[in-house]
């Protein structure tokens, strides 16, 4: 009696799979660290002081407690690239975001929703 036996290959042979997962690991890894150590194509978002009565700024009340470390009242918000953000001094970049043509971008308080603004160039809120 014989049995038809057919050849059955190694695993290995069959679909190298864990090949392909170990190489599109080692590509997102590659690719990541390209765009956040090397190109450094990402922003950051940074508070600035600002004085209310030359400039619309943001506020927030820190009289509860709920106030980041920089204790910042009123401030203004800096869209910093982070290719630029090395010639900080500070944690608000004002040195590089004040000066004109500067690489920074200004989140203006009017341009958001949900927020309050204050300074002379704030919109006013409809009175009832």
């Amino acid at each position: 009696m014989q049995m038809n036996m057919q050849e059955v290959s190694p695993p290995a042979d069959r679909f190298p799979l864990h090949f392909i997962l170990l190489a599109s690991a080692v590509i997102a890894i590659l690719i990541s660290l390209y765009t956040y150590l090397y190109a450094r194509a990402y922003d950051f978002l940074v508070e600035a002081p600002c004085s209310v009565v030359t400039a619309e700024c943001y506020v927030r009340d820190c009289s509860e407690g709920d106030c980041p470390p920089n204790n910042l009242s009123s401030y203004r918000v800096f869209s910093v690239p982070a290719s630029a953000f090395d010639a900080c001094t500070d944690n608000s970049c004002i040195n590089i975001c004040s000066a004109a043509g500067g690489p920074c971008t200004e989140i203006a308080c009017s341009e958001q929703e949900d927020v309050e603004c204050l300074g002379p160039l704030a919109p006013r809120a409809p009175s009832l």
